[in-house]
């Protein structure tokens, strides 16, 4: 099995015009160059390593999954994503044939390339090369041998590699916020005094405190011992300290909540889980530029992440570089077509950059490309684009029904109407639905009735502030009303403890 340590290891090599570099996880060519997932990375280094010979699906599972069971779909988006990165990098230079039933084999230019023979290597070098197949025979057939003795030293050896897959799998999952617990549940059984795996089970347990994902009582209790589990083993593991900053900490105290990640990233500086919290934080503040230089970091440390990209873009939108927003998005888009996320950040900056028919085109596109909007809160976002492109009374009025009345019942719906009615100047309402939404004050108290088929967005971790310092909220931060919301959210009490307020540029005329 081909494991994480095999690829940091694994030198640098060219193939005709591409140059691929397994411990970067970048495959680099003439039309660009292409981020890769490491799992993505080995199914396409053992096709590169046939030279065009067939690779069994068989062989996939165990030599890039160490046999772990992950299911069909797991290897149809290796290979999807190997196929993208021909078109990204060097369009025409291979393609991926699949053989039915039986697996996939590389074909096209790049073929000559691979067997081409290299002019420096010698006859008595050639002589060492050995097959995939010939190679994993061999071991085979040495385990036969080998006795009791051999059969415990592979038990072993699978034992090790199934732990390994197990934890790039949680990590991968975690990176595209899918459900990862489960990986690092079976990965402390397997190996239960590993730090580390306790505190990514921890972290996975308790990441929804500030996503899409709620955090119930049985999960924050799960979390919490899940992490003072691995603090025992290990009183610096970062993802355990970050869990309990997210289970423990007071929502409301900023501050607080800073100076723990803060802390945090002093013991380790390359946590991108951490980097992404703190992110939000500074924008949740109001310090944008903060918290993109944050966001920034983090994407060097691991590329792979979307969340990054998709803050990394709305950081820039916010600082009026659209064109710059644009090319970070589009870049998430191309990278997760169909990441619900990003197709949100797709749709949020088009919608107030004055291009409401791309917009309203990807909520038509909803029920085939899902961007988390809710049959319910559809027909809001339809009159709210309307509304926006218009800007005639009677669609104005339609969209200040739609957003206050359909507030009242969702949390997603609340959120975008602050935006949607501030950017419309009708800023008595987006105060009415603020307040409701994020101090459960007013006439307009959010009350949520959660859809199975959506994020639960209703717990308190959810109702962030980032949305405040957005430019279609700017007519709210010039209003006299805006002062005593900041002070209820706890926000001009941290701007007095760090002596640092928002970004000056977003107060101004």
């Amino acid at each position: 099995m081909l494991k994480l340590a095999d690829l940091a290891s694994r030198s640098d090599f060219t193939v005709g015009p591409l140059h691929v570099s397994p411990s970067r996880r970048l495959v680099e060519g003439p039309s660009g160059s292409a981020p890769v997932e490491p799992i993505v990375m080995k199914v396409f280094l053992l096709l590169i390593d046939a030279g065009g010979s067939v690779v069994t699906r068989d062989e996939l599972f165990e030599s890039a999954w160490g046999g772990a069971f992950v299911g069909d779909d797991s290897l149809n988006r290796a290979i999807a994503r190997v196929r993208k990165i021909a078109s990204e990098t060097a369009p025409g230079l291979f393609e991926i044939e699949t053989i039915p039933r039986t697996g996939y084999r590389l074909t096209g230019a790049i073929i000559h390339e691979l067997n081409a023979p290299t002019p420096a290597q010698s006859e008595s070098e050639k002589t060492l090369v050995v097959s995939r197949r010939a190679l994993v025979g061999g071991v085979a057939a040495a385990a036969a041998l080998a006795g009791v003795g051999g059969l415990f030293w592979i038990g072993r050896a699978r034992t090790d590699s199934r732990f390994d897959v197990l934890m790039e799998s949680g990590k991968d999952a975690l990176r595209v916020d899918r459900p990862s617990s489960k990986y690092f549940e079976q990965a402390v059984a397997i190996e239960p005094r590993n730090a580390q795996a306790w505190g990514l089970l921890a972290y996975s347990r308790s990441n929804g405190v500030l996503t899409a994902t709620a955090l119930t009582d049985q999960s924050a209790q799960a979390a919490d011992q899940a992490a003072r589990k691995a603090l025992e083993l290990d009183p610096n593991e970062p993802n355990a300290l970050l869990a309990l900053a997210l289970v423990q900490g007071d929502l409301q105290d900023w501050y607080s909540r800073e100076e723990s990640y803060r802390r945090i990233l002093a013991i380790d500086p390359n946590s991108s889980n951490t980097m992404r919290f703190l992110g939000t934080l500074l924008h949740g503040v109001g310090r944008c530029r903060d918290s993109l230089a944050v966001v920034e970091r983090a994407i060097a440390i691991d590329p792979l992440v979307p969340d990054h990209w998709i803050r990394k873009g709305g950081r820039l939108w916010v600082l009026g570089l659209v064109a710059d927003a644009d090319r970070v998005i589009d870049r998430a888009m191309q990278l997760w077509p169909t990441h619900p996320t990003v197709r949100l950040m797709r749709l949020m900056t088009y919608m107030f950059t004055e291009r409401t028919r791309a917009a309203l085109a990807m909520i038509e596109e909803e029920k085939a490309h899902p961007i988390f909007v809710s049959e319910a809160a559809a027909p809001v976002w339809r009159a709210s684009l309307a509304a926006l492109e218009t800007r005639t009374a009677p669609a104005i009025a339609a969209a200040v029904k739609a957003n206050v009345d359909g507030s009242e019942g969702s949390p997603q719906i609340a959120a975008l109407a602050i935006l949607v009615l501030s950017a419309l100047r009708e800023v008595d309402a987006a105060f009415e639905v603020a307040n409701g939404f994020l101090l459960d004050r007013g006439a307009v108290i959010v009350r949520p009735r959660p859809d199975p088929k959506l994020p639960r967005i209703n717990n308190p971790g959810w109702r962030n502030t980032f949305g405040l310092f957005t430019p279609p909220t700017r007519a709210m931060r010039l209003d006299s009303r805006f002062k005593p919301l900041a002070e209820g959210l706890g926000l001009a009490e941290y701007w007095r403890k760090r002596g640092i307020g928002p970004d000056a540029f977003l107060f101004s005329n």
